[in-house]
């Protein structure tokens, strides 16, 4: 499946704004919503922290 990426603004940490983007879901607060999106690099950024937080908690012999 092949992302898509807009230009908008950057929800994941950097704040920069109208660069290209991807949407990674919602945020939801309060009974509203808007659409969370993040830039390249901070989406680089967080995949990196998951995959470390996932080989982290890997059984041993895995």
């Amino acid at each position: 499946m092949e992302r898509q990426w807009i230009i908008d603004d950057c929800w994941l940490g950097c704040e920069r704004t109208q660069l290209r983007v991807i949407w990674l879901g919602p945020v939801q607060w309060d009974g509203q919503h808007a659409p969370f999106l993040a830039c390249e690099e901070c989406l680089e950024r967080l995949m990196r922290q998951a995959r470390a937080y996932f080989l982290a908690r890997q059984p041993l012999g895995v």
